[in-house]
């Protein structure tokens, strides 16, 4: 118990070593495996769909699994990327000119595709290292990130990604119009909806299904672009239940863009680096490997 005479004192920590979670000089990030993904993927809310290319690193303590981060290949068209790099911008061209284009996105750029940590972990700013030390781990020069969370979580921020200016969903008056042609529920009710198609007559059922799928047809880049290039109406099958989850994520989600300029882009950098890398310099500048070297007692050099 403290009395009238006992003093506290709070030491401040040194500027260039800011208070922060001790595990952090044990959790190493390292390439990692589609079997580390699937360890961890349950975690994520967004689990069932993969992507083209995809690279993964883990993050681990004392050598147990705590996080992922999944990068793949970026999408070739994408609105918010042009209004940030106004200069690979399509502005039409032929077929040669536009593969050309596409190659030069695929060189340049990949995204992050996933990133999960262990629930006993989060809140301890491992995330946001993690995708930081992960962006320039990989060979890309501009990690990109498409993330609705980023609405409400400052981790990509914190990672040192920019982010562009939201815009609003331009499908949104046009899709919700579109559902409400046939189905009473609202827009959101997935199980409603999915009733409501499955109550009506075989015809109706499939003129709704048909219009429904020519509107996201119409509408999703997904479809016509990457490996879905050259992919007509008639060749997509998906079943009511998919079609419906396809459909709200076209009109409904709207997430954040940001990027990531790699400042240890063409540098070869250890295999394996301790989260507390990240704080030994800002986001924009590259890693430094000499300071690590001093803090964790390990050669980094």
């Amino acid at each position: 118990m403290m009395t009238p005479n006992d003093v506290m004192v709070r030491r401040p920590h040194p500027a260039e070593f800011p208070a922060q979670f001790s595990d952090l000089s044990r959790m190493i990030l390292e390439p990692g495996t589609r079997e580390d993904w699937l360890a961890l993927h349950d975690l994520h809310y967004k689990t069932e769909t993969d992507s083209f290319g995809q690279t993964y690193y883990r993050c681990t303590l004392d050598g147990k699994l705590i996080g992922v981060v999944v990068t793949a290949y970026p999408k070739l068209l994408l609105e918010p990327r042009h209004r940030m790099f106004p200069k690979i911008k399509p502005t039409g061209g032929s077929k040669l000119t536009n593969t050309a284009r596409g190659k030069f996105v695929n060189d340049l750029f990949a995204i992050i595709n996933r990133s999960v940590v262990d629930t006993m972990y989060r809140g301890v700013g491992v995330s946001y290292r993690m995708i930081n030390l992960a962006s320039r781990m990989h060979p890309r020069r501009v990690m990109e990130i498409q993330s609705a969370m980023s609405k409400f979580s400052p981790f990509a921020m914190k990672a040192g990604f920019q982010f562009a200016k939201p815009i609003k969903n331009k499908h949104y008056e046009k899709g919700v119009a579109m559902v409400a042609r046939y189905l009473d529920s609202h827009p959101y009710d997935t199980e409603g909806l999915i009733a409501e198609l499955e109550s009506m007559t075989p015809a109706l059922k499939h003129r709704a299904l048909r219009d429904l799928t020519a509107f996201y047809y119409k509408c999703s880049a997904l479809e016509k672009t990457g490996r879905n290039l050259g992919r007509g109406l008639d060749d997509l099958d998906y079943t009511p239940r998919e079609l419906i989850a396809k459909i709200q994520g076209l009109i409904f989600t709207s997430p954040l863009y940001g990027a990531y300029q790699n400042p240890d882009y063409g540098r070869v950098l250890p295999r394996q680096l301790p989260l507390i890398a990240f704080d030994l310099q800002r986001t924009d500048e590259p890693l430094n490997l000499e300071r690590l070297s001093e803090v964790t007692g390990e050669s980094y050099q």
